[in-house]
């Protein structure tokens, strides 16, 4: 019986040694590579500056984001889009990604993802420089001078051909903006276009 005793115990200790055991530690996964994430994007939260009645580019605060066209702005969804402009004259797929669509007798257009119908890009042509209240746009849009672009906005980041409209595009993504210049067989069109920044 003594050693039925004996041998019980030290069953029991050996059990209580393997379950007191370090266990052995897991591998952390390794973090996702900062160039996998999506970039994170840059929302303004107002002020909002209206096109059509405020000196925008008197607010040293301005971009893109906090922009509105006739009460448009970045980020809309259909709803709030077609209650700011109305339906759209027409609209045409541009890319993979968006659709373009065209108000005011092709005097503006904007630019919406196709997945999402969120608002990426508000585009406005020469021929809408009187619904402008800048002085600067008013201008730009009004001569398409590049000499005038540079005294105003500065030196481009750059300038490139963009394939999906045919347009040369002078280049202040930090802002937001960009000034467009067509050359079609009607002749030169430009416009001034305010795109969704990101980070």
């Amino acid at each position: 019986m003594f050693r039925t005793l004996t041998l019980f115990v030290a069953f029991g200790m050996l059990i209580l040694a393997v379950s007191c055991a370090e266990e052995p530690k897991k591998e952390e996964a390794a973090p996702t590579p900062a160039a996998a994430q999506p970039a994170a994007e840059t929302k303004a939260e107002g002020p909002y500056y209206e096109l059509t009645k405020d000196d925008v580019t008197s607010h040293p605060d301005w971009t893109s984001m906090n922009v509105t066209f006739k009460g448009a702005k970045i980020g809309d969804k259909k709803a709030a889009i077609e209650k700011a402009l109305g339906t759209a004259e027409k609209v045409d797929p541009i890319g993979t990604d968006h659709y373009r669509s065209v108000f005011g007798k092709s005097s503006f257009a904007i630019y919406t993802y196709k997945m999402t119908g969120e608002l990426q890009k508000i585009e406005i042509f020469g021929r809408s420089a009187d619904l402008i209240a800048d002085p600067k746009f008013k201008k730009l849009l009004a001569t398409g001078d590049l000499a005038f672009l540079h005294q105003a906005f500065g030196m481009e980041e750059k300038a490139e051909m963009n394939f999906d409209t045919t347009g040369m595009e002078y280049i202040y993504d930090a802002k937001g903006f960009r000034f467009a210049k067509y050359n079609l067989a009607s002749g030169a069109v430009h416009s001034i276009i305010f795109s969704k920044i990101k980070k």
